[in-house]
């Protein structure tokens, strides 16, 4: 798996590369997706703008969102060498509002969480009733422990 992302924002610095990238295979692991293919795991950082435009795009939902999940291994061995195996889209300014609302939260966690989020939805956990959504949350803690005890999330996604 090829890690890769693109991270524009006119407030905020870039993330570090090196550890964003050990970050987003340690998360993919730990979700149980298929680490060992030569797939590409692609994260797009976005502005409000460019996620509400996505969101309507390619799930016909108006306005922003924190995450969206494009995911192509449900049969990882048909991909070719270097195809897109995942594909997530982040917003930055939903991880601003929601780490700054949240006490137990944080701009560079709700970064890692979305992350982490989308690599759950593409190991096939789905957060769409209520059952479905204690697994996700249950889930999202066991994957952000694992990487909170290797990983300080404000080093990754600097302020």
């Amino acid at each position: 798996m090829k890690t890769t992302y693109s991270f524009k924002s006119a407030r905020r610095p870039g993330p570090n590369k090196k550890l964003l990238h050990q970050a987003m295979r340690l998360a993919a692991t730990a979700a149980g997706l298929p680490v060992d293919g030569d797939w590409e795991f692609r994260v797009w950082f976005l502005d409000d703008e460019a996620m509400a435009k996505a969101h309507v795009d390619i799930m016909d939902v108006p306005g922003t969102t924190d995450v969206i999940t494009m995911a192509y291994l449900e049969e990882p061995e048909a991909l070719f060498p270097g195809d897109m195996g995942l594909e997530l889209l982040v917003c930055v300014p939903f991880a601003e509002r929601e780490g700054a609302e949240r006490s137990d939260s944080s701009y560079a966690n709700e970064l890692m969480l979305y992350i982490v989020h989308g690599c759950l939805h593409a190991a096939g956990i789905n957060d769409l009733c209520e059952e479905d959504r204690k697994v996700m949350r249950r889930r999202e803690a066991e994957v952000m422990e694992q990487l909170q005890q290797k990983y300080d999330f404000e080093q990754i996604f600097p302020s």
